[in-house]
């Protein structure tokens, strides 16, 4: 007959909940807990780089326009050289200009699926497009550390394993809860089962009151 007063015995495979493939390392937290800080520095490079990139494509687009503007106030006296530099400028403009309008939606867009653990992929594409902006010096910098520190992030198994965990249907909130090493609420509750015929633990024998 087994004593009903006996302390439960411990059982350790009450804290083996956590899925497999989500390690609650601090570690790996630290690096999933990034991935909503690249996405908001991605978002603010983006909306820097979308003005920009509609100012150079739209002047170049408008050039054509300045140059047949030109030609009406000032007749005969626009020659080839001048010409050819309209046409060069119209060209070079349209070429940096759309680029970068281009690598700013995308940065915009990637930003707000990493935000919620999603578009990996779309998020790679970003900040590789994103070098567009080399060619007009503008954030350039910024671009640069945004493309070394997104494929570090981005390659981290503990990062992929998070969208991974997004793609089979978890919340952005239960991602991050399952990489926290501090847990408590994964463990159950702490208050141990009463004894057989006897009423649980902090209740009245006598019933409610």
């Amino acid at each position: 007959m087994s004593n009903p007063y006996q302390t439960p015995a411990f059982d350790p495979k009450q804290f083996q909940d956590q899925p497999a493939y989500a390690p609650g390392a601090a570690n790996d937290y630290s690096w999933v807990s990034q991935i909503r800080i690249f996405a908001i520095l991605n978002a603010v490079q983006g909306i820097l780089e979308i003005p920009m990139g509609l100012f150079l494509a739209g002047l170049g687009i408008a050039m054509p326009a300045l140059q047949r503007l030109q030609k009406n106030n000032n007749p005969g006296q626009l020659g080839p050289n001048e010409e050819s530099m309209f046409l060069f400028i119209t060209v070079l403009y349209v070429a940096i200009g759309i680029p970068l309008l281009i690598s700013g939606i995308l940065r915009v867009a990637a930003a707000w699926q990493n935000y919620q653990f999603k578009g990996r992929i779309l998020s790679l594409v970003s900040i590789i497009v994103g070098m567009a902006t080399l060619f007009s010096c503008y954030c350039a910098p910024t671009a640069i550390g945004l493309l070394v520190y997104g494929l570090i992030l981005h390659l981290n198994p503990a990062v992929n394993a998070a969208f991974e965990m997004r793609r089979q249907g978890r919340t952005a909130d239960q991602i991050l809860a399952a990489f926290n090493p501090y847990q408590p609420t994964l463990y159950g509750s702490a208050t141990p089962a009463a004894p057989p015929n006897q009423p649980p633990f902090g209740q009245s024998p006598l019933g409610p009151t």
